[in-house]
């Protein structure tokens, strides 16, 4: 095989020398060949310097006699195999130098073959690679020496979670040898709930990522624990990981949290008490004076005032506590924060006083925000409030609205990354000691005198940020005036959602009483609601369950306007039961009532239904149910409109097949005037006439605009002159004079009316139940000839 430096040069060697025997005896390595047997029959001088022999002592089988003893049988098998592969050979092995040390060396060799493919001559050279291999050993004793040592969990597993190995601190932290832990995969030593995670985690090393500061809990052999702090990274299929044992350490941090939220909860309790008993003796006091007979109406009436506004400051108190725990239950809707800044400015100038100048700068285009209004606009106000009473009554106050990508860091808080709307409030006021700046969000804390305020203004400022995926920052130097902004989400959006079609909305009629499911599981609250709708014009239905309202509404559910349900509720809650009423019943507006729900608390708003939060006033509850009456009407309009454009049918040419089902109705009426009409946007379109040679009318003097509003039954007019909707009407107080009116909604497959068949006359006039049912029998026709005469698009 091969052999190292020759010290001298044979006469015969020329016959055997690669190429130029002159360029083999300059190169800086040693070079040699062998027969096609794999026999030694030339080396360079190198070979035989660095061995000290000749090359007839080498030559043939002589090189062995130079391989260290403990590497010669794999050096010689390997070269066994290269000889009859005729594959390139490669080993590392140790070589007696002529001093008879031995050092490290690389051989490498190759076939030289003729013209046919056959082996004529092997080609090799050996390099020293001493130093190399002795860094590597001492690399391994080190590394062998820490993973011995390290009182770090450190271990290797297969990307399939396999441990291949363990180190001895395995063993101290976790009591397991390494024996019971080797060959078992990992998920046999996990907390249950921590098996998802950790199996994620190991798809995404497999997958080339690295893990920092992944955590789980490992099973100790005494059973309990450990909770694992994780640095892992892939190598070849495999996965190198150390884990730090943090179970003392994140005990001490929850022991620590637990302290300072007991502390917290102490100063709570005695702010939160303080103020409500101020309140309650108000209203305590307000009503034994309302009780005593000799009370004049004026002094009864600044009683009540006074327990109302008693009742508007608990309210607003709670909310306050509820927006800095994070548990207030949020309305988000997109908006532009310049508009509410805007407005809320005006309002400002006024609440500081005129001795303080307020200016506004806001950007020309919009900063669109996702977040609640009134929470936004009640944030700015205590943040102005805090600037005037830092200002003393007199000074300067800029609002400022800027858009900014990312949020700084700032003292406990990390930096944020995105873009985000900044609302800014800068004071020109005494600033803010170095001491308070980190307590100034914490609730009840004050460096007002006693009376002055609640402490509760900067934190419902906090607890709205943070809740609104933001954040609040704070900038002051004493006695330079302070700078608060918050950082809310930029949104995409410019729309507020609120911001509905003008002109749809204004042909929709004002939805007024009707009759309410109510669903409320307390008797004295069900029956306060049930007074207080109907003051309002409801009537209602109660039910005390969830499973009850679902059941009352699989009876009849058209009959009425709406839901108005608890959210806390024993057994199905309200969240869950206005699910299933959605899915079952889409249209039926429903409006959630709760004074505190966790669910919807921890999920920021009523996902996606009207909230009422207790406590409520008489006019919130009544212009909440007609919104969401309105609602209801807006997205029928809208789906309407969508199936008529689908048909494709407006503007399209008579077709007779339509006009023998107009003539039937009319015949059959006796009428002088039979219609099948179609409600557009903003028109009554016909697609066929008889006695009425108009083809289309003003959507606002249509009797059919109102009779689609009832797709399951005939709109009946007996006296259009007796009918408050058509008193004015053009069509009524003008040509034609239309008295009487019998309409049929078309109802497509999904039940909404996109027009009717109608019958006219001029005369006010009766229909019987046939009557009726026959045009309803026609109009089911009506619509079956234009689903297949001009199927939906």
């Amino acid at each position: 095989m091969n052999v190292e430096r020759a010290g001298t040069t044979s006469g015969g060697a020329g016959a055997g020398a690669p190429g130029s025997e002159a360029w083999a005896q300059v190169m800086p390595t040693q070079l040699w060949t062998t027969t096609p047997e794999g026999r030694v029959d030339w080396a360079n001088d190198r070979v035989m310097a660095y061995t000290g022999l000749s090359l007839d002592e080498l030559a043939g089988d002589g090189w062995v006699q130079v391989v260290h003893p403990d590497d010669l049988p794999e050096v010689q098998a390997r070269w066994v195999v290269a000889l009859a592969d005729g594959e390139p050979h490669e080993a590392e092995y140790r070589l007696r130098r002529a001093d008879g040390q031995y050092r490290w060396h690389l051989a490498r060799a190759v076939a030289a073959r003729d013209a046919e493919g056959r082996i004529t001559q092997w080609m090799g050279s050996t390099t020293d690679i001493h130093e190399r291999r002795l860094a590597e050993a001492q690399s391994v004793r080190d590394r062998d020496r820490i993973w011995t040592l390290s009182q770090e969990l450190m271990l290797v597993c297969e990307n399939s979670g396999h441990i291949r190995a363990v180190n001895p601190a395995a063993t101290r932290i976790l009591g397991w040898e390494e024996a019971e832990m080797v060959g078992r995969p990992i998920g046999d030593f996990l907390h249950p709930e921590d098996q998802d995670r950790s199996a994620q985690e190991l798809l995404r090393l497999a997958g080339g990522a690295t893990s920092a500061g992944f955590e789980n809990r490992y099973r100790a052999r005494d059973g309990s624990y450990r909770l694992l702090n994780w640095t892992a990274v892939p190598d070849g299929g495999v996965v190198h990981a150390v884990a730090r044992d943090v179970t003392r350490e994140r005990a001490t941090e929850e022991a620590l949290r637990q302290a300072q939220k007991m502390e917290a909860v102490g100063q709570l309790t005695g702010g939160v008490a303080h103020d409500f008993n101020n309140l309650l003796t108000i209203i305590r006091t307000s009503i034994d004076l309302m009780q005593r007979r000799s009370l004049s109406p004026q002094q009864q009436q600044r009683c009540m005032a006074s327990i109302a506004n008693a009742v508007s400051r608990a309210a607003r108190l709670t909310g306050q506590l509820l927006a800095f725990a994070r548990r207030q239950a949020l309305q988000p809707v997109s908006f532009d924060a310049t508009g509410n800044v805007r407005a809320i400015g005006e309002m400002i100038q006024t609440l500081v006083g005129a001795r303080i100048l307020v200016e506004v700068q806001v950007p020309n285009t919009p900063c669109t925000i996702h977040a609640d209004p009134s929470q936004f606009d009640t944030a700015l106000v205590n943040m102005a409030v805090n600037a005037r009473d830092a200002m003393d009554g007199e000074g300067r106050l800029l609002i400022r609205v800027q858009q900014v990508r990312g949020i700084p860091a700032l003292r406990a808080q990390p930096a944020m990354a995105g873009d985000f709307v900044a609302v800014s409030l800068t004071d020109s006021g005494s600033g803010i000691a170095a001491e308070h700046l980190d307590t100034i969000f914490e609730p009840f804390f004050t460096t007002k005198p006693v009376g002055l305020g609640t402490g509760l203004g900067l934190s419902q400022v906090f607890g709205f940020a943070r809740q609104s995926n933001g954040a609040v920052h704070v900038d002051s130097q004493p006695g330079e005036g302070a700078t608060f902004t918050l950082y809310l989400p930029q949104h995409p959006d410019g729309v507020r959602a609120a911001d509905r079609d003008e002109a749809t909305a204004e042909q929709l009629e004002p939805p007024t009483g009707g009759c309410v499911l109510l669903v409320e599981d307390n008797a004295e609250v069900a029956a306060s609601v049930q007074h207080t709708l109907g003051v309002l014009g409801y009537s209602t239905v109660l039910v005390h369950s969830a499973r009850d309202a679902l059941a009352e509404l699989a009876t009849d559910a058209d009959r009425f306007t709406a839901v108005f349900s608890d959210v806390v509720m024993a057994g199905m809650d309200g969240i869950e039961m206005a699910h299933e009423i959605r899915r079952l019943h889409p249209g039926l507006p429903i409006v959630l009532s709760s004074g505190y729900s966790k669910v919807l608390a921890d999920n920021n708003g009523a996902h996606g239904f009207d909230l009422l939060p207790k406590p409520y006033s008489l006019d919130a509850l009544s212009r909440l149910l007609q919104a969401a009456a309105r609602e209801r009407q807006l997205r029928s309009e809208a789906t309407r409109q969508q199936e008529l454009d689908a048909l494709g049918v407006l503007d399209t040419d008579d077709e007779t097949s339509f006009d023998e089902l107009t003539r039937l109705a009319a015949t059959f009426f006796d009428a002088p005037v039979a219609l099948i009409s179609l409600i557009d946007r903003d028109r009554q379109w016909f697609k066929s006439r008889v006695g009425l040679e108009v083809r289309e009318t003003p959507r606002e003097d249509a009797f059919c605009a109102h009779a689609i509003r009832q797709p399951r039954q005939v709109m009946v007019v007996n006296d259009a002159h007796a009918d408050a909707r058509f008193k004015a009407n053009r069509l009524v107080t003008g040509e034609p004079h239309i008295r009487f009116y019998a309409g049929a909604p078309l109802v497509t497959q999904t039940g909404n009316a996109i027009g009717t068949l109608c019958v006219i006359d001029y005369q006010p006039r009766q229909v019987d139940a046939r009557q009726m049912e026959m045009l309803q029998y026609l109009a089911a026709k009506v619509m079956q000839r234009l689903e297949r005469r001009h199927p939906p698009k």
